[in-house]
């Protein structure tokens, strides 16, 4: 039993010391994964200084809306419900609610004219303390790209349902004016 505990020790020491680490690693190449679709997804999280009740409203009320999110809003609130979202000089987008419990939980499916596949956006509220925890799920995402463009989206407009509900302050009208010569930011695409 000694040796095998010696050999055991040499070994290790040797692998601690570098000894087995003689080639460099190469980087991984993604596995093939086949006829398995991998799908991406993320959670963002935002606490606003309101009730659940009126965070919801603004998730769900037509004319709210237009307050923080698109230009135009038409929202069946219910299962099943249909929705539309206009903003200014950019397709719109249309889909079905696939979750609703008021003051909880709303869920729609997403798809952008340009996005390469329909997704899931899904909030849910939590009372927290006087204020509400909002958890956005963005799910059925087939690229990092495309996870990372909804992502890049998403942030803006929850950043913005914040400003509006706490600080009556549209994000999307405080940018600053770009002068005459210098291209405009225009607002995120939804994705």
């Amino acid at each position: 039993m000694k040796p095998k505990l010696f050999i055991l020790i040499f070994l290790l020491g040797a692998w601690s010391n570098g000894a087995a680490q003689q080639h460099p690693r190469r980087p991984v190449k993604p596995a093939d994964t086949g006829p398995v679709t991998v799908m991406r997804s993320a959670t963002l999280q935002v606490f606003i200084a309101s009730d659940t009740v009126g965070v919801f409203s603004y998730l769900s009320d037509q004319g709210k809306l237009t307050a923080w999110l698109a230009d135009q809003a038409i929202l069946e609130p219910q299962f099943g419900g249909k929705y539309h979202f206009r903003w200014k000089n950019q397709e719109p987008v249309d889909g079905v609610v696939t979750e609703f419990t008021p003051a909880n939980t709303l869920a729609y499916t997403w798809k952008h004219p340009t996005d390469e596949a329909e997704t899931q956006v899904r909030f849910k509220l939590s009372p927290q303390g006087g204020r509400t925890l909002v958890e956005l799920d963005l799910q059925g995402f087939a690229s990092t790209a495309a996870l990372d463009k909804a992502t890049t989206y998403w942030v803006f407009y929850l950043q913005n349902l914040k400003s509006v509900i706490e600080d009556q302050l549209d994000l999307r009208q405080a940018a600053p004016k770009a002068p005459a010569r210098a291209a405009a930011h225009p607002r995120p695409k939804p994705s």
